[in-house]
């Protein structure tokens, strides 16, 4: 499996919730949710089940550009709090923009001059 840690506005949680039940028929996949409604925080498992591995990757592509794009018409964020590895970073920047992506290299600097902390990491 893995895990889609987005976040959205309150008023749009069940909505989004809803949106994972829409995906599931759409990409024939086994998806899961919860989360922290009272923040808008929400994890949406996506699951491998006996999927073949390059089946898996292309349908897991897909419902992420899905939840991200819905995320983002709802006014929400890419991460609400697991932060942001490698494999979501494309979706970090699309997310956040050329002027949000400095903003949090500004502040990791601040925090971190030397860059001593997770060291090659977005931010």
């Amino acid at each position: 499996m893995d895990e889609c840690d987005v976040v959205v506005p309150r008023k749009h949680v069940a909505d989004f919730i809803l949106y994972t039940n829409e995906l599931k028929e759409k990409h024939q996949i086994r998806i899961k949710s919860f989360g922290h409604a009272g923040d808008g925080n929400l994890h949406i498992y996506i699951l491998r089940d006996e999927l073949p591995r390059e089946l898996w990757e292309k349908k897991l592509t897909e419902v992420f550009h899905d939840l991200y794009e819905r995320a983002a018409q709802y006014g929400g964020k890419v991460s609400g709090e697991h932060g942001i590895g490698y494999a979501k970073k494309s979706y970090l920047n699309e997310s956040m923009g050329s002027s949000g992506m400095e903003l949090l290299r500004n502040i990791k600097k601040a925090f971190d001059p030397k860059c001593l902390l997770n060291p090659g990491k977005v931010v």
